[in-house]
């Protein structure tokens, strides 16, 4: 049977734990049971519904320019801006909305499912504050670009750039890269506004670090690019852009670099969070 390995943001092979089992006993005696649990924030019984979810597309565009512009004390106590990876960039806008309402938050990678409120005693637990800061910091580690193609679990498939709405997710899998790895997406954009004409998007990015030989060296050296917590952070600061409708695409420039592409809509999967599911 072929091992079962998930790999990183940052290139690290993870490898699946084996499932554990129990040995069942004949005592049948109610025993008293304590569980202790990691909450990075409390959700107070909430769940997602409809108007939660329409008050987060609401929210995007206050919030993306919040993430993008606030500065904070970094690990080494020095002031600093925010920097992120495409998908941490996205992660972290709806882990801000979610945890400011109380709301659950549930998202898959290979490697695990993280949840806002988890049982206490997994290995990275002492690493993490118990904030939404820490909250996504820790999925950060191991949801890349492709974990958001995990339809009914993570995300839904939006139909058309016409249906897009502010917090939905462009995926860019189609392209010449993508091609190459049968669609798999290698870099996302989160919409910020829609209209018919224009749909403008906020993204992370990331530098060289992400990539071999690069990878191999920071592993050698027990350093981390896809951990937001080390200085060799592969995350850059946000950029931004839009697509204009052009006869029947769309045609992208990023604000930020100046960059432009004819017709380059085609090259995305469109997505949005799987609300829903969340409540699970």
């Amino acid at each position: 049977m072929p091992e079962s390995i998930h790999i990183g943001p940052d290139g690290t092979r993870y490898h699946h734990a084996a499932t554990m089992t129990t040995t069942p006993t004949g005592d049948t005696t109610p025993k008293p049971v304590t569980a202790r649990l990691k909450v990075f924030w409390k959700t107070m019984q909430k769940r997602w519904t409809g108007a939660d979810i329409r008050a987060y597309q609401d929210a995007v565009p206050q919030l993306v320019e919040q993430v993008r512009t606030e500065w904070y004390w970094n690990h080494q106590g020095a002031d600093s801006s925010n920097r992120f990876t495409c998908e941490d960039f996205a992660i972290r806008v709806l882990v801000q909305f979610a945890a400011s309402r109380g709301l659950p938050l549930r998202l898959a990678t290979g490697v695990r499912t993280y949840r806002n409120v988890e049982k206490h005693g997994l290995p990275e637990h002492p690493r993490y504050e118990s904030t939404m800061y820490g909250f996504a910091d820790m999925v950060a580690m191991t949801f890349g670009a492709p974990d958001v193609q995990r339809v009914n679990v993570n995300t839904a498939r939006v139909n058309s750039p016409e249906a897009l709405k502010p917090g939905d997710i462009l995926a860019l899998a189609h392209d010449f890269k993508g091609r190459r790895t049968g669609g798999r997406a290698h870099h996302i954009q989160l919409v910020t506004k829609v209209s018919p004409s224009t749909i403008e998007i906020y993204q992370g990015n990331s530098d060289s670090t992400i990539h071999w030989p690069i990878t191999w060296v920071n592993k050698i050296l027990g350093r981390n690019a896809a951990d937001p917590q080390q200085s060799v952070y592969a995350g850059l600061p946000v950029e931004t852009g839009k697509f204009i409708r052009s006869g029947t695409g769309w045609d992208y420039t990023n604000n930020t670099t100046g960059n432009a592409q004819r017709d380059y809509m085609k090259y995305f999967d469109l997505y949005r969070w799987n609300f829903l599911r969340f409540n699970e």
